[in-house]
């Protein structure tokens, strides 16, 4: 250790080494000064640490360290952040970040557009509030980097190299001091040119003595305001007194003293990785050998970028270890953030899809079913709101819903009624007196919405070595409280900067404000640390994996500031590329010379594909060493890496590991059949159960265009329609076409309403230009002396439709599409609407590519022959023709095709529906081993669906929907 003393500037620099960790060394110097004849009261000194966590730790390790009788009288621990507001009394009330920037945007707003052609070539359109905002909030960013490196506008207008850049720096100053006057007129500052003025002005001050502890990088407006200080200053650096060269004044590395340092990193600290999943076992295999011999809490993982976090706790999860991540969540995602999302989708759109996107957020459900008093999952307003999207697929919840179809799905209206007056500040259709708002009103109303949802939930802050639940509903309450602190905070935005928004343009700009907000909860004594970069060199613990040893992530870089390129950043001594790298050449040295255990994994890709090379810190070294450094890195294999390392996080394994549903009945469920049942049961029993027995149906409540089912609805609903119309016997073929356009769209009206999905409106256009072709093919059935003599028949078990098999009777069930007569022949023909092209053959029998023979797929048209009796026709089944009226998009595809199966195959056909109902009777409902098409219980039975679909369509040619 080493005491070096500036007696022109009043500070001590204490050189403690890097060959242990900074944070204990400090505690123990700082803790020892005081223990020497009380040279110095603890209490009496302010510590300033670099960050949050350095923070957090450094008390822990103070409190460890003195008496139990002394840890009330600790130090006040701050960070450099801090710190400046604690050396001088502003003059004025500071002015929040959104602040600052609201003032920068009324100084953009006022200017003539012409004049701000230096600044960017295209500009905001005049009323596009929120992109003069973000301009703002890019100018706002420019004066704080200056400024926290001690350099004003005017002087990057002297250091500019050409007249462009001149005139445009010369601009921005003269915005920067209307922005100023603005601040000023609201009776605000900027906090940077507070400090500015209180150099001037000689008003920097310090009552107690400052320990800066690791703070090697401080910026530049801060130790301007320390060079001020008359009273007692130590710098507490982790370097051994040999390098004191190599730092200022206060403990500052010297950018151009680490610039050419060669880092003493050995080949086996350096672990090669290929992709994010790759990265994180190997993470995971490195910190579970650490774990044999070390407590969790000597075991810290570094990270670069924030996309490895997720994927390392996961591995390290399924392995039975905790983490702790430090650097916290974002507000976005946790519940909070997640709700304000939602909240702010159904403001802006006001649709059914954002609506179902909310009330699924898991507090909103929770709450709503509760004054709903909707428990049971028939009245789940979830069941309800996604079957009305998907059979209705209505859009705006402005938009009236079709006659009748509100009374038909009561859940789902009660739900959006609840929502309208949970939200009704921002969703009151009639906006008239307040379409636009300041935006602290919004805010305000914000904090009530989520008070009305929260209320009585108990939120407080964790205290810093506080143990505590490390439940989701921690963060959530953790999180919960800092949305308020901020919304209240910017519910007092100073109402001479504010301005008059919508509620979407209101909730648009404080989102991002308000998901940028980090929050966290407590550690428990299990979890292994996860710090980010920043934070690993005053790390103590004896064991560290660092992941991410790659280019961009460290060090990072500036490469295309739209203001301050490199060359003017180096001319003006801001903090630069270079500064940057040195800060991480320094960070890596003190991480490599406090342990002995640390390695650094280095992957090829990121967690998006994209390439990632070794960092630049790799070729801190010497030519040979780099060469080598590169080679072992592209050619060490996975097992060079360590037992258990090859295992991804992500792996996919090679077969399910959960047991397949089975069936085990005394007495057979099926009390009737449908015709179309059948064909499912044929496909696969388990299948069949699951839909007709247990009626387990998917909604696909993602859609946005009819499904094929629901397109052939429409098309039969029409011809239904028209069936039993005064029309049916037309011949004419314009009128049986404007007949049936009339019933298609009195159809879709009634179902889908006038605002439905545009996708909607065109499908029904395509099914007029359908039903066109069917007015032809109609109009020549009518020329052949066919009529429409039914539509829609229904045939069930109390008319006698019926299979009996082995003594036990099947009642069956069917709704016929149409039976038509020929009067002058006495035939009979029954048909089924089809919205594709292909004759019944294809559709009902499939040729056995292994053995060549024909088998039947689909028992539809010989079940209706079965059902012939029933329908009151008397004369021999075998005698009425069954087939299909093809409803095709080609015209000459649309006619009846007649099928012609030959009665061998009818024979074969009536065999196999008695051997489904016998096997039915049986209750087998076994799942097939064969491959199902159009499968919507793949999740239900694991099966890779996707694949299937691909391989089936190839192989088979099909891939029509009916």
């Amino acid at each position: 250790m080493s005491l070096e003393l500036f007696p022109d500037f009043a500070c001590q620099r204490v050189f403690l080494g890097w060959d242990a960790p900074l944070l204990p060394a400090a505690v123990k110097h700082l803790a020892s000064q005081a223990g020497e004849g009380h040279r110095w009261r603890l209490s009496d000194w302010v510590c300033v640490l670099p960050s949050a966590q350095s923070r957090l730790r450094f008390r822990q390790l103070l409190q460890a360290a003195v008496p139990e009788s002394d840890r009330g009288n600790l130090p006040t621990i701050i960070t450099a952040g801090e710190l400046p507001e604690r050396l001088y009394e502003p003059s004025r009330t500071p002015a929040i970040e959104f602040e600052q920037t609201l003032a920068w945007t009324r100084v953009l707003r006022r200017r003539d557009p012409i004049e701000l052609r230096p600044l960017l070539p295209v500009l905001p359109e005049g009323e596009s509030l929120e992109a003069w905002i973000e301009l703002g909030s890019t100018l706002r960013r420019l004066s704080e980097d200056l400024a926290s490196n001690g350099v004003s506008f005017a002087e990057v207008v002297d250091a500019a190299d050409s007249d462009a850049d001149r005139n445009r720096w010369e601009l921005l100053q003269g915005l920067f001091d209307a922005y100023l006057r603005e601040l000023r007129s609201a009776s605000l500052s900027d906090p940077l040119v507070e400090r500015r003025q209180a150099i001037s002005a000689g008003r920097v001050r310090s009552d107690r003595p400052i320990a800066l502890v690791g703070t090697s990088d401080l910026n530049e407006s801060i130790v301007q305001l320390l060079n001020q200080l008359d009273g007692e200053v130590i710098a507490c650096i982790a370097a051994p007194p040999e390098q004191s060269d190599r730092f200022d004044w206060v403990g500052r590395f010297k950018t151009s003293s680490f610039l050419d340092w060669e880092l003493p990193i050995e080949d086996d600290q350096l672990i090669p990785a290929t992709d994010i999943s790759d990265t994180a076992s190997v993470v995971s295999g490195r910190v579970r050998q650490c774990l044999v011999d070390r407590t969790p809490d000597q075991v810290s993982i570094g990270v670069t970028d924030p996309s490895h976090v997720l994927p390392i706790e996961l591995q390290l999860l399924d392995h039975g270890v905790g983490t702790y991540r430090h650097i916290g969540w974002h507000v976005s995602m946790t519940s909070v953030g997640r709700l304000i999302e939602c909240i702010r989708r159904l403001v802006i759109g006001r649709s059914w899809d954002a609506l179902a996107a909310l009330v699924r957020h898991a507090d909103v459900h929770r709450i709503a079913s509760e004054q709903l008093q909707l428990q049971s999952v028939e009245s789940d307003f979830l069941i309800d709101l996604d079957r009305l999207r998907s059979e209705h697929l209505p859009v705006s919840l402005d938009h009236p819903l079709p006659r009748g179809i509100a009374d038909a799905y009561p859940a789902a209206v009660r739900v959006r009624d609840w929502v309208d007056q949970w939200l009704a500040e921002f969703l009151s259709v009639d906006q008239t007196d307040r379409a636009a708002r300041p935006i602290a009103d919004w805010c305000e109303s914000l904090l009530h919405c989520l008070d009305r949802l929260y209320d009585g939930m108990v939120t407080s802050k964790p205290r810093d070595n506080e143990p505590g639940d490390n439940g989701d509903k921690a963060l959530t309450a953790v999180a919960l409280e800092n949305v308020r602190e901020l919304l209240g905070r910017f519910s007092r935005l100073s109402s001479r900067l504010d301005v008059a928004v919508s509620a979407s343009s209101a909730m648009g700009m404080l989102i991002g404000r308000l998901a940028e907000a980090r929050v966290g909860r407590d550690k428990s004594a299990e979890d292994v640390q996860i710090r980010g970069w920043l934070d690993l060199p005053l790390d103590d613990s004896p064991a560290m994996v660092v992941c991410g040893l790659n280019h961009p992530f460290v060090p990072s870089a500036v490469t295309s500031d739209p203001f301050l390129p490199g060359s003017l950043r180096a001319k003006l001594r801001l903090s630069d590329n270079d500064r940057r790298y040195a800060r991480d050449v320094f960070a890596m040295q003190v991480m490599l010379s406090s342990r002995k255990e640390i390695c650094f994994v280095v992957g090829k890709t990121a967690a998006d594909g994209s390439p990632t090379p070794p960092s630049r810190l790799v070729a801190a070294a010497r030519p040979e060493t780099v060469a080598r450094r590169i080679r072992l890195l592209s050619h060490r294999s996975a097992h060079d890496r360590g037992p258990d390392e090859d295992s991804r996080w992500d792996a996919a394994p090679k077969r399910t590991e959960l047991p397949l549903p089975t069936v085990t009945l005394d007495t057979c469920p099926v009390r009737g059949m449908s015709v179309t049942a059948f064909k499912m049961y044929l496909e696969c029993p388990f299948r069949f159960y699951l839909r007709h027995v247990l009626k387990l149906k998917p909604v696909d409540d993602s859609a946005r265009e009819l499904a094929a089912n629901q397109f052939g609805d429409l098309v039969h609903a029409a011809l239904e329609n028209f069936g039993v119309s005064d029309q049916k016997d037309e011949a004419d073929e314009q009128k049986i076409f404007e007949a049936l356009r009339h019933h298609l769209n009195e159809h879709a009206a009634k179902r889908y309403g006038r605002h439905t999905e545009s996708a909607v409106r065109l499908q029904i256009r395509q099914a007029e230009l359908r039903l066109r072709h069917v007015a032809a093919a109609q109009a020549v059935r009518i020329a052949e002396g066919w009529r429409i003599y039914d539509t829609e028949a229904i045939v069930d078990g109390d008319k006698g439709a019926a299979i009996t098999v082995d003594g036990q009777r099947m009642p069956l069930h069917g709704r016929l599409d149409r039976i038509d007569y020929h009067a002058a022949t006495g035939r009979w023909a029954i048909l089924d609407y089809k919205t594709h092209g292909h004759k019944p053959e294809k559709k009902h029998l499939r040729t056995d590519p292994a053995s060549g023979q024909i088998r039947w797929i689909d028992l539809q048209l010989p079940l209706y022959r079965q059902m012939i009796p029933a329908l009151g026709i008397d004369t021999d089944p075998r005698e009425v023709q069954l087939g299909y009226f093809n409803v095709s998009d080609k015209a000459e595809q649309t006619r009846v095709n007649v099928a012609d199966f030959g009665e061998s195959l009818m024979d074969e056909a009536k065999q196999l529906i008695e051997d489904c109902v016998r096997r039915i009777f049986a209750c087998d409902f076994a799942p097939t081993t064969g491959r199902v098409l159009y499968d919507d219980y793949a999740m239900i039975l694991q099966t890779g669906v996707a694949s299937r679909l691909l391989q089936e369509a190839m192989v088979s040619g099909e891939g029509e929907d009916e």
